[in-house]
């Protein structure tokens, strides 16, 4: 596999996954009255430290820069993925890899709003980030094997 479908694969996937986290969270904001607070509040403390949740100011200006980073990281992910699925069409041994980068995904995204601060945890509940999550792998690992033509079971088994 060539460096450039790797680059377009895991920029696809990266960005698929970024919209399904985007989509979810649009959807939880929308049922709790506050359409794009999820964004905006991590935005706001992510890059102006914010520590209130009271106090955010839903802005355009917020859930963009937060868009942006948050797309940023998916694609850095998704190349990672694509840059795997690429080694494991060689070796299937490397899937242990693909599971253990999708595992540590989840553990990464609650840390990441850990290092934020507790102070979101209350306002962002853990489940609905591990769902977040979980959806968005689900979608762009259902891509790639769809893509790399490899099962589940071949995962499973891989490591042996």
């Amino acid at each position: 596999m060539g460096r450039t479908r790797i680059l377009s694969e895991g920029l696809f996937v990266g960005l698929a996954g970024a919209a399904c986290v985007a989509l979810w969270f649009f959807l939880y904001d929308v049922a709790a009255g506050t359409p794009l607070r999820t964004p905006a509040l991590l935005g706001a403390a992510l890059f102006h430290g914010l520590r209130d949740p009271a106090a955010l100011v839903i802005t355009p200006g917020l859930v963009i820069q937060y868009t942006i980073f948050h797309a940023a990281v998916f694609v850095a992910f998704g190349l990672m993925a694509a840059g795997l699925f690429a080694l494991s069409d060689g070796d299937r041994h490397v899937l242990f890899g693909v599971f253990m980068l999708f595992c540590c995904f989840e553990v990464a995204a609650l840390a990441a709003l850990q290092i934020l601060g507790s102070w979101l945890l209350h306002t962002l509940e853990p489940w609905s980030i591990l769902g977040a999550n979980l959806v968005a792998a689900v979608v762009m690992l259902g891509l790639l094997f769809r893509q790399h033509h490899r099962s589940l079971r071949e995962v499973m088994t891989s490591a042996e």
